[in-house]
């Protein structure tokens, strides 16, 4: 089931994808470290009040996390990017974890479905068992992926989709 946006989230946890946690990071190394060349990177936040809808949507979730496999293509990610840069990038993903009160938590591979996993690739699935790990906790999963929003509502796990929420209001 896809979620609204707009509903208070106080009681429930938020699952971060990769996306949008790179999406943040992204935005503040152009507007804050001026790293113009990653701007034509952005996709969703591009100014300033779309990443603060971001974050006060982030802020109504009680709970926040995310697997090790979403740290995983963080680091892919800015492995590609310029090696002068690098150290900032990542201290900007702390101080996104940081700010907040983003867990992580490893899925082992061996514990998803190989089927799954062929299908869906170790990332969405390592999501989905966050999910029915936490499913007493009411989770959402906020991505950019239109697939992964798909494949999960058709797995009755609420789901919200960036470029929604940074355009609300």
């Amino acid at each position: 089931m896809s979620s609204n946006p707009e509903r208070k989230r106080g009681d429930s946890l938020l699952i971060l994808d990769t996306g949008p946690i790179r999406e943040l990071v992204l935005f503040h190394a152009v507007d804050q470290y001026r790293f113009e060349g990653l701007r034509g990177e952005l996709r969703f936040i591009r100014d300033r009040r779309s990443y603060l809808r971001c974050a006060k949507f982030i802020a109504s979730f009680r709970g926040k996390t995310t697997s090790a496999s979403v740290v995983a293509e963080l680091n892919s990610w800015i492995r590609k990017t310029d090696a002068t840069g690098q150290t900032k990038l990542w201290n900007r993903v702390y101080e996104e974890f940081w700010s907040m009160g983003l867990d992580e938590e490893v899925v082992r591979l061996v514990d998803m479905e190989l089927d799954f996993v062929a299908r869906f690739g170790p990332v969405d699935v390592s999501l989905f068992e966050l999910a029915r790990r936490h499913s007493a906790d009411n989770p959402t999963i906020l991505t950019v992926e239109h697939p992964l929003q798909g494949k999960c509502i058709n797995a009755s796990i609420r789901v919200s989709l960036l470029q929604e929420v940074a355009h609300l209001g």
